[in-house]
């Protein structure tokens, strides 16, 4: 703890957080000092430097994620197995102390699960006034193979630190973190983070590295990435490492247990130069996949894909997958609480469109299989009882499983954007969604948004995917 003491007294003398270039004065700050440990904590300061969204704010808040992992399991319950396999261990955040300046704040945790930390400032803020919160913060780890939790291979740290939540429409938006899908919604900020661990892991990071340092058994690794929703980390002791440099752009896959891994680096490079030149350039000088403990197939983060080491024939497709949510989520953002739909809609088409031109499989295929699959799922549900007409903008609290959310965040969306792109037309659908990706691009988009660049292309169009995300539409296989 000594070296996060002396982090909070040296942060404010700190240049990058004095002055901020011009191409970055609309983004808030997060600066990180962590320190993980073998017995899997991390102790932490979070400097939050952030700009006021409206006048007389008195308080900031945050999502505290961990606690979901607190009292109960995060995973539907036919899922528990997949999630604890050596039983149910508990994870969460403890709030340590909270400072604006050098002065002493009020906070209290609560909501869902006491996944809400509110701070209360020490003086009302005016629209576009600046000011920085330090929260010192201690994290336990969960023994789960899960976004935040570790496992016999590896550890995975995403969300374990204070979240700061969007400022919308006269209130901050908080998240719980529900079984299904996944409760995020961010804007894009600045990061700078030193991260402290024994010297026998080695660290996959969604950021840009700057610096190591070794002393007595630890090593500290620096590291910066600017205009990003998140950040997250893979610790393992097992790590091999794979590298390619392609336009640019440094690809590296971390594994331990892929026996063809230039087979695995190869579809990332491929799937992320696809999307890079179809849609929007990818504007990041890194982008890492890596192997976890992982209860489902993967997980995206902007710059860093995880994919399961139980993801193996369908490993391919997973790491297409994953690295298409750089686009939708990484590069145009949604409130996955409330319209995952959309996100993982256009990255299963993104996914599928990329496979299909490269050889391995046909789209017309891949489409049928959804439908097959979405009516066979929707069916047993119905004989399970479950009636719920499938609306696809509803919360993520309102889904009943994990199989009845991937009917509908998967299934039927990308249905219903394979038939919106032929109810336009495929030329004046990919430039809708060029112009859709360009236009919302490094900011979060709504159903509307993304209706309306269709809308302009054909009549209609908007009235045609509306139906689908109001459950009106049927699917005809």
């Amino acid at each position: 703890m000594k070296k996060i003491v002396c982090f909070l007294l040296c942060l404010v003398f700190l240049p990058v957080l004095s002055s901020c270039k011009k191409d970055n004065e609309s983004r808030n700050l997060v600066n990180l000092y962590l320190t993980f440990s073998e017995d899997m904590t991390v102790d932490g300061v979070m400097e939050y430097v952030f700009t006021s969204p409206k006048n007389d704010l008195s308080t900031c808040v945050f999502n505290l994620y961990p606690n979901a992992f607190k009292g109960s399991s995060p995973v539907y319950e036919s899922d528990f197995s997949l999630a604890y396999p050596n039983g149910f261990s508990k994870g969460y955040i403890d709030i340590l102390s909270v400072k604006e300046g050098g002065e002493k704040a009020s906070f209290t945790v609560n909501g869902i699960n006491e996944q809400t930390l509110t701070v209360f400032l020490t003086k009302q803020l005016k629209k576009g006034e600046k000011s920085s919160l330090y929260i010192e913060f201690k994290t336990i780890l969960p023994n789960a193979y899960h976004r935040f939790g570790y496992g016999d291979d590896t550890v995975n740290l995403s969300g374990f630190y204070p979240t700061p939540c969007i400022y919308e429409n006269g209130e901050f938006i908080v998240n719980a973190y529900y079984p299904a899908g996944d409760p995020f919604y961010s804007e894009c900020k600045d990061y700078t983070v030193t991260l402290s661990v024994p010297s026998d892991y080695s660290v996959a990071s969604s950021l840009t590295p700057t610096g190591t340092v070794w002393s007595g058994g630890e090593t500290e690794y620096s590291y910066e990435r600017k205009n990003v929703r998140e950040i997250a980390f893979v610790l393992s002791k097992k790590f091999e490492i794979a590298k390619c440099n392609h336009n640019g752009v440094e690809i590296s896959y971390y594994y331990y247990d892929d026996e063809n891994p230039e087979k695995t680096l190869e579809t990332a490079k491929q799937s992320l130069e696809y999307y890079s030149n179809e849609y929007y350039k990818y504007p990041y000088g890194e982008y890492v996949v890596c192997e976890g403990d992982f209860l489902y197939g993967g997980m995206e983060y902007p710059c860093l894909s995880l994919i399961s080491d139980s993801a193996y024939s369908e490993r391919d497709y997973v790491v297409a997958h994953e690295t298409a949510h750089q686009w939708f989520y990484g590069i145009v953002g949604v409130n996955q609480s409330e319209i995952g739909y959309l996100d993982e809609g256009l990255t299963e088409y993104l996914t599928i469109s990329f496979l299909s031109d490269r050889g391995d499989g046909d789209y017309g295929e891949y489409v049928k299989t959804a439908k097959r699959e979405y009516l066979d799922v929707k069916n047993a549900l119905v004989y399970q009882g479950v009636t719920t007409p499938p609306i696809m903008e509803r919360n993520l609290k309102d889904f009943s499983s994990e199989i009845e959310y991937v009917m509908i965040a998967y299934k039927r969306s990308l249905i219903a954007i394979d038939g919106l792109k032929g109810y336009v037309g495929d030329k004046k659908f990919k430039k809708a969604l060029k112009k859709f990706v360009s236009e919302k691009a490094f900011s979060n988009a709504t159903t509307d948004d993304f209706i309306s660049v269709f809308d302009k292309k054909k009549r209609g169009a908007g009235k045609f995917f509306k139906d689908f995300v109001q459950g009106k539409a049927e699917v005809i296989y």
